[in-house]
């Protein structure tokens, strides 16, 4: 298995800092990194994002595309990240 850091994409990157903004936030606290692991010989890529801020974290499955941004939203109103 071959792990490597991808980009995010735009569509996704514009829901992460959208869920961000409404729950009253700064996006520059706000760090997402896209980590992409290829199964070798059985051509399927898995994505994983890390979310971090100065006190907290959190990893979303990605491999699905853009729902981790949701996942992300409930978090953020749960108050994970403080």
């Amino acid at each position: 298995m071959l792990v490597h850091r991808a980009d995010i994409s735009a569509t996704e990157r514009q829901d992460f800092e959208q869920a961000i903004r409404a729950s009253g936030r700064d996006p520059l606290a706000f760090k997402a990194e896209l980590f992409e692991a290829t199964l070798a010989g059985l051509g399927r890529t898995l994505r994983r994002v890390h979310v971090a801020t100065r006190s907290a974290a959190a990893q979303y499955e990605a491999s699905a595309g853009r729902s981790w941004t949701e996942s992300f939203a409930r978090h953020l109103a749960k108050g994970v990240f403080g």
